[in-house]
């Protein structure tokens, strides 16, 4: 059984040990500021990366956005983002607004999928996709929202990565196909979330596990694993 994370800002160890899962068969997207990237693409542990220009981060945000413009056709950045909208902490909204535009259409021109962050702004978010229209997938990281703007954002295409906390309620109205699982900067072991996630949607971890493995590959467009058949990891 593979585990992906495609969302982690922890350049070490890519999220807490996950007692009992082997190390070749963890899988992890680091997330990177543009600038970090370079520090970062040489690290043997992250083949992937998600780059972007976080919205607290928006203000002068010309020279990451140009750097980033630069790097992102780069193989191993295979998402733009974390990217998006936030009324709880940043500059103006009208300032994150032009940045994450920016981002869209970079993400669109590039064919990449893009990782939302989104904080009581989703209505301003579901107005620039429906006036964009993008093509490439857009996930909502982290993902705790509610029945109904679940089913709002399912409803618009929405992809959805969930983590350490959720609304158990809203879990149950996304679809498997658009479901992913991450760390973020949590210490909870990603096993542990898998299994979190599993037990609401009264399923085993190794049915989630193909279910998400199947999604990352489509999505993020990597190549399938080269574990045909994984021995099952028993998880208590």
């Amino acid at each position: 059984m593979d585990l992906y994370d495609i969302h982690t800002h922890d350049s070490v160890t890519g999220g807490a040990d996950d007692d009992g899962v082997p190390r070749q068969r963890l899988h992890y997207i680091l997330n990177v500021y543009p600038l970090g990237f370079e520090y970062a693409k040489d690290s043997e542990q992250y083949p992937w990366f998600s780059c972007g220009v976080h919205p607290w981060y928006s203000e002068d945000a010309d020279p990451q956005i140009k750097f980033l413009q630069e790097i992102a056709n780069d193989p191993r950045i295979v998402a733009i983002g974390e990217a998006g909208l936030d009324k709880l902490k940043g500059p103006d909204l009208n300032t994150q607004k032009e940045v994450f535009i920016q981002q869209v259409e970079l993400a669109e021109k590039l064919q990449k999928p893009l990782i939302i962050h989104c904080v009581k702004a989703w209505d301003d978010l579901l107005h620039i996709k429906k006036t964009i229209k993008p093509h490439q997938p857009w996930i909502a990281h982290g993902y705790r929202g509610k029945p109904e703007l679940t089913r709002q954002l399912v409803s618009h295409g929405f992809y959805f990565s969930i983590g350490e906390k959720f609304n158990p309620e809203a879990l149950q109205e996304i679809p498997i196909d658009r479901l992913f699982c991450e760390t973020d900067v949590s210490d909870t072991p990603l096993i542990q979330i898998y299994k979190n996630v599993a037990d609401c949607l009264h399923i085993a971890v190794e049915t989630l596990a193909v279910h998400i493995e199947e999604n990352v590959i489509q999505t993020f467009n990597l190549p399938a694993t080269r574990h045909k058949h994984p021995q099952a990891i028993q998880v208590e």
